[in-house]
């Protein structure tokens, strides 16, 4: 099941950090991920840990921009 938000989000899903599964639209405003699974943070606070797209931290990078 997959879920969107918007790309300015300070969400896990929305992060260049996060390396879960993503997709945006055509004009990268939303972008949908997949609620039930998870992504392994690669350089956040949560780096190395597997957390769901809602998730967030300090060092949100905005990925679509």
């Amino acid at each position: 099941m997959t879920s969107k938000i918007p790309s300015n989000w300070h969400n896990c899903a929305t992060c260049t950090c996060w390396c879960g599964w993503t997709s945006t639209d055509f004009f990268r405003q939303w972008v949908e991920y997949e609620t039930h699974g998870t992504g392994r943070c690669a350089g956040g606070v949560y780096n190395g840990v597997e957390t769901p797209g809602l998730s967030s931290c300090y060092k949100w990078e905005q990925r679509y921009r």
